[in-house]
């Protein structure tokens, strides 16, 4: 396995990037609390008013803090786990790490977006292209047609396949579903709040959406390109479907309560979606051949 000499210093810088980023988002105080805000749209929303989220409201704020535990506490350990198996020059180590940089670039992205300005923006800035190159430089150096003579037999390729259809899909209409009516009437969408667009819910449906599709096209044709693409994706839905998890946990420890719809058709997709992506990203590196 071919490494490149890139990542040895975009992983660690990562690392760090992203423990500054979820460290100041936990521990950071100060502010006035929790105010009341007029939209543009006329909507009394309410901001969070405390630390470097002080500017978000109080719903995505939460959410953040949610993310960034979740980010402390598991996801950067992955990250330096799989990168020193990488390191030692294992073919699984690597495509876990790649699914691991998918996460880094989802929260990147969603910061540098879709985060109120702060004065970590240029942080955010840097994971995110940190994230971006180091997720390039990791997908190409892995060799498919080997990658593809490493799967063996009993490798679920249909279920994994429908599966990734009814991620993709079922996060598109999901989006869809709270975008069409405010569209059609000329107004905003409940959870546009202050912000200025709905960032989340455009990068999933022109990117994550079209990835996960194709993944599962090309795994039911048994092209290399699958099974290089599958993997990453799993990872990354078993990850937000924890970061879901956290991210209703501290919701909920600031006051926040859904009504029980929420609960089991919002929260509640994104857990099932990421228990059955544990159950196929195990499948998956069961069935690849020994590294070593």
């Amino acid at each position: 396995m071919k490494q490149n000499k890139i990542l040895h210093w975009l992983i660690p810088v990562i690392a760090i990037l992203s423990s500054i980023v979820a460290g100041v988002g936990i521990f950071s105080r100060g502010g006035s609390g929790v105010s009341s805000f007029t939209t543009l749209y006329g909507k009394t929303i309410e901001i969070y008013g405390r630390g470097i989220y002080q500017n978000d409201t109080l719903f995505t704020a939460a959410a953040f803090r949610g993310t960034d535990m979740v980010t402390l506490c598991l996801v950067i350990p992955l990250l330096l786990t799989s990168f020193y198996f990488y390191r030692k020059g294992s073919l699984k180590a690597q495509i876990f790490m790649i699914g691991i940089l998918f996460y880094f670039l989802y929260n990147g992205a969603s910061l540098t977006f879709s985060a109120a300005f702060n004065s970590m923006f240029l942080v955010y800035t840097a994971l995110f292209s940190a994230s971006l190159f180091a997720t390039i430089y990791a997908l190409l150096g892995i060799d498919t047609r080997d990658l593809a003579e490493r799967i063996q037999s009993g490798f679920p390729q249909r279920g994994m396949a429908i599966y990734l259809f009814f991620a993709g899909i079922g996060t598109l209409f999901l989006w869809l579903s709270e975008l069409i009516g405010p569209i059609l009437n000329g107004t905003a969408p409940e959870m546009l709040g202050p912000y200025t667009t709905m960032f989340t819910h455009g990068f999933d449906s022109a990117v994550i959406t079209p990835a996960a599709v194709l993944a599962g096209v090309y795994l039911l044709q048994r092209k290399p390109a699958g099974y290089l693409l599958s993997a990453p994706i799993l990872i990354l839905s078993t990850l937000i479907g924890i970061v879901v998890i956290g991210q209703t946990i501290s919701q909920t420890l600031e006051g926040i309560v859904f009504p029980v719809g929420v609960y089991v058709g919002m929260i509640g997709s994104w857990v099932v979606m990421g228990a059955f992506a544990v159950y196929f990203t195990i499948a998956y590196f069961r069935k690849i051949s020994q590294d070593y």
